[in-house]
């Protein structure tokens, strides 16, 4: 077993023929693209860190399956400890790359929610679907693969079931079984890091009823099987990288800073049967998102805790430049927005340590204080860009380019009139209001994806108002019973 290294990462993602593209054109080329390969850099990050004799503690360790040496992001929570080393590494992750590390990140809680559901399919049932997975699960840590985690189904019209739907490809769904595997068509969407993995592991996006066995599907395939077309994402900021020369015009540190994202579709693609890990069980579906959604919720969420603390970092540093840095009002708002951090941070190590651990051995976090960290982690990305915004000033958002400052007319007057802090230079400063324009969401999507990821917050708020239903009668009780009121 071989830990890859981020080039070697790198080279293998160019050496697939992944169908990927971009303003309707295909992108041959993910490494050095503008948009796809800056991505990746994250990604290799993550590689090039397990062989540091500094970082392996945190990004390697053993395999349950095989006993043998594997990178962290490959593993699957086996107790509480395991899972808060995951909260943890996503956190200081983020603070390194600042962007988004889907490509690893999202499958590891499908495939842990997987290896529970078909162990207990397998019993119930005397399928097979546990051996076939732990396989293919061997194969991705033996091979250090990158995994996308694939969830979210276009869904079509809201109102409406998945067997309601006008268009049955709503939904990802089974259209043919055949002797050595099945045939799925359908679609899904805003699937990070997508484009720049080895692999896609499927699972179905919600609870079905008996009348959608054929929604009631997960599966693996190559990134690059026939039949895959992905479609990546172009938020507006990202604009600039594909402009003529854009390069070393404004973006600072051009190695990261775009967020990976696709649409994908599927057109008839065969999967074999040693790849399929439910076909047709509706009854294990509700219990499989219930499961899976709260632990995505908290790694989400932890990688959000990641982000914010650059914005902080960032805060400061832009208040400094601006010349402000000690000023009591700016104090007292990173001091709001390290209290909203950590609240969300605290929410999500309370819904591990009240997880539980099933009969496979799979570990999953509390879903009740997983809803709730979720939620606050929303709320504090909002709340610290907006003061992020307020600290850093309305140049944040109309500041000169590069090559505005390059110029030998315009350059004289920006470098004359934008200089704050006379002990830093006009030069400096533009450099970090660009990343503050990144880190508050003005250039990327993050804000809003905090939100967004990992279910809209309307989805939290279900799962807490139920569980504040299922209580309020026992909290009535008990303050009627200290007013001796009787009932």
């Amino acid at each position: 077993m071989a830990l890859m290294t981020g080039q070697q990462y790198k080279d293998s993602i160019r050496d697939m023929d992944i169908n990927v593209y971009l303003m309707g054109k295909k992108i041959e080329n993910q490494v050095d693209h503008p948009i796809t390969g800056p991505a990746m850099e994250a990604v290799a990050l993550a590689y090039d860190l397990a062989h540091d004799p500094e970082h392996q503690d945190r990004l390697t360790t053993t395999s349950h399956i095989s006993g043998e040496k594997i990178n962290f992001f490959t593993h699957l929570y086996r107790d509480v400890d395991v899972f808060v080393k995951r909260l943890d590494l996503m956190r200081d992750m983020a603070r390194r790359h600042g962007m988004c590390h889907g490509a690893r990140c999202v499958s590891g809680n499908i495939a842990n929610g997987l290896e529970s559901i078909t162990f207990e399919m397998d019993k119930k049932l005397g399928t097979e679907y546990s051996k076939r997975f732990r396989t293919y699960w061997d194969r991705v840590q033996r091979e250090d693969l990158s995994v996308g985690g694939y969830i979210t189904d276009p869904k079509g019209d809201r109102s409406k079931r998945p067997a309601d739907q006008e268009n049955p490809d709503a939904y990802v769904r089974i259209v043919d079984e055949k002797k050595d595997g099945i045939v799925v068509r359908g679609a899904k969407v805003l699937i990070s890091g997508a484009s720049i993995a080895h692999e896609a592991l499927i699972m179905p996006t919600r609870g079905m009823r008996e009348d959608e066995k054929a929604h009631a599907v997960s599966f693996a395939v190559p990134t690059d099987t026939p039949g895959l077309t992905l479609v990546h994402q172009l938020p507006s900021p990202d604009f600039r990288r594909l402009a003529p020369d854009a390069a070393g015009s404004d973006f600072g540190n051009e190695r990261y800073g775009v967020y990976n994202a696709c649409q994908i579709f599927f057109d008839d693609v065969f999967v074999p049967w040693d790849r399929v890990f439910m076909c047709g069980e509706v009854e294990y579906t509700n219990t499989l998102v219930g499961r899976v959604s709260p632990t995505f919720r908290c790694v989400t969420s932890s990688c959000k805790c990641g982000h914010r603390d650059l914005l902080l970092g960032g805060s400061a540093v832009i208040a400094d430049y601006n010349g402000v840095g000690k000023a009591g009002h700016i104090r007292d708002k990173l001091s709001e927005m390290s209290f909203e951090s950590e609240l969300s941070y605290g929410c999500l190590l309370g819904a591990a340590q009240k997880g539980y651990t099933t009969e496979s051995g799979n570990f999953f976090p509390n879903a009740l204080y997983a809803n709730v960290g979720k939620y606050q982690a929303s709320k504090a990305l909002w709340f610290c860009a907006r003061m992020g915004v307020d600290i850093s000033g309305g140049l944040v958002m109309s500041m000169h380019s590069q090559k505005d400052m390059d110029d030998p007319v315009i350059g004289p007057l920006i470098e004359k009139y934008f200089k704050a802090n006379p002990e830093v230079s006009t030069e400096k400063r533009m450099k970090m209001m660009r990343m503050m324009e990144y880190l508050t969401g003005i250039g990327n999507i993050l804000v809003a994806e905090s939100s967004q990821g990992g279910a809209p917050t309307a989805n939290q708020q279900m799962v807490v108002n139920a569980a504040m239903r299922s209580q309020l009668e026992e909290y009535k009780k008990r303050v009627l019973e200290l007013a001796d009121i009787q009932d």
